[in-house]
């Protein structure tokens, strides 16, 4: 979604559903609303009274009727949640690779690092984009890099990667137009449900910020659903305690 845009069609929405579990969706919309409802004295004066809780919550509903009533289009988004992730993460895996070889590279040079910095990508929705400006930067750096990079091989990727970002797993699944067109309201329903979510989260950050609203900020951010597919980064262990230093005794005089 661009920066700062608001207005989302029903095609647009259903882009952004179709990233998610439906289930993990459902759970998250279950938790924001419990949050809503307790706060929403606090949050009227944000856009998020009772008015908005109530449409809110009826989306809940209707979600809830479109998976309980479509099991056939539920698993089959299940399935293309999963194939969906596999792709998104490879796609992740080379954009850091390449980061990493460029990197070097900018190191050394203020142009390519300005370019490098405009051309990686900060979330799956401009990864397709980030990966052919990647790979144009790649390709007019190669000659400078060291063979064992394989610069050429994962210029070689581009194409296969890219067009796996754009390709529906449910299209390919299933051959019944019907379930297609069950499956794409769930992910309109998804769609929905995650941009309310956000929208109330950040309505929540700013009261609490303002002192409005006596919570935790962490209360206000998605718990279940990802942000992006880039694998986050494995938690670092916490540092050992430093050894107890021991104070010799004093000799008794």
């Amino acid at each position: 979604m661009p920066k700062g845009q608001r207005y989302l069609t029903d095609t647009q929405l259903t882009i952004i559903g179709r990233r998610y579990n439906c289930d993990e969706v459902a759970a998250e919309a279950v938790e924001a609303a419990g949050r809503w409802r307790r706060d929403v004295k606090a949050l009227a004066s944000y856009g998020h009274g009772d008015t908005a809780l109530v449409e809110f919550q009826a989306d809940i509903a209707e979600h809830a009727r479109l998976r309980s009533g479509r099991p056939e289009a539920v698993t089959d988004k299940r399935a293309a949640v999963v194939a969906r992730d596999r792709q998104v993460s490879r796609a992740w895996g080379w954009v850091d690779q390449v980061k990493a070889v460029l990197g070097r590279q900018a190191s050394k040079d203020q142009t390519l690092d300005i370019a490098l910095d405009e051309a990686t990508p900060t979330d799956d929705a401009g990864l397709d984009a980030g990966i052919r400006a990647l790979a144009s930067l790649l390709a007019e750096s190669k000659t400078k890099l060291p063979a064992e990079v394989a610069a050429e091989k994962r210029l070689s990727e581009v194409d296969d990667l890219c067009a796996a970002l754009h390709t529906s797993p449910v299209d390919v699944q299933s051959s019944k137009s019907q379930t297609r067109t069950e499956t794409a309201q769930i992910d309109l329903f998804d769609g929905k449900l995650y941009q309310q979510i956000r929208d109330l989260n950040r309505a929540g950050r700013a009261a609490i910020r303002n002192g409005d609203l006596a919570a935790n900020l962490q209360e206000y951010a998605l718990h279940r659903l990802k942000r992006s597919g880039n694998p986050a980064p494995a938690p670092q262990p916490s540092p050992a305690p430093a050894p107890a230093q021991v104070v010799p005794s004093r000799p008794a005089s």
